[in-house]
């Protein structure tokens, strides 16, 4: 079923209020800046993200995982973010980065010891921010792999974050500096922010799925 016709047929069944909202968080996204969490072993830090992620509008999200790592996000701290996010699970960071590179990403890891600072980085084209694992950082592979190492300048004692606090502030500055850069809030093509409109709709309509198929029989 097509995108528009779905959004015609749940469109009355919405509040006024709540389409509102879904157009103005649609015309917000990007996908144009993505992210990537490679081998993140508590639960909590990956939902923190995620829901920073829907906050800043920032749509596509890719989770690489060890063998025997599953993903899993925690209600209560990502408050249903995952629900509007577009979550991708890869079986190891290689086929990920290689995947983005093929679709024009700058990869750009965060890394202790660079010596680029994050305010160097152009955020105006297509760009996907590594955060590695709690203990260990990204893995050797991504520093092999990455266009670019950055940090996040620190001045005081301690010289690192708790990840999900430094993807917050990363991601901060990375949306709005793209945003100043490319005069605009979101970057959907009109084609996007009808899939996305349409999805946005299925997950607030109740039974829309049934309501949907009624329609198409």
């Amino acid at each position: 079923m097509q995108d528009t016709t779905i959004i015609d047929t749940l469109q009355p069944l919405l509040t006024d209020e709540r389409r509102e909202r879904i157009d103005a968080v649609v015309r917000a996204r990007n996908y144009g800046l993505t992210v990537v969490l490679e081998n993140l072993h508590d639960d909590g830090n990956l939902s923190a993200i995620l829901r920073t992620c829907d906050a800043m509008g920032i749509q596509r999200i890719n989770v690489a995982l060890e063998d025997g790592q599953s993903f899993k996000s925690e209600r209560n701290i990502s408050l249903g973010a995952h629900k509007w996010l577009d979550i991708r699970v890869w079986p190891g960071t290689a086929p990920c980065l290689e995947d983005l590179r093929k679709d024009g990403y700058r990869i750009v890891a965060t890394h202790l010891e660079a010596s680029v600072p994050l305010e160097a980085i152009d955020f105006s084209q297509k760009v996907a921010v590594v955060f590695g694992n709690e203990k260990l950082g990204v893995s050797d592979e991504v520093v092999r792999l990455c266009d670019e190492r950055v940090h996040l300048p620190m001045t005081g004692f301690v010289q690192s974050l708790n990840v999900s606090v430094a993807a917050g502030i990363a991601l901060y500055h990375a949306i709005n500096t793209r945003r100043a850069a490319r005069g605009a809030e979101g970057d959907l093509t009109d084609a996007q922010l009808d899939a996305l409109r349409a999805r946005f709709y299925r997950r607030s309509v109740r039974s829309a799925d049934l309501l949907l198929q009624e329609l198409a029989e």
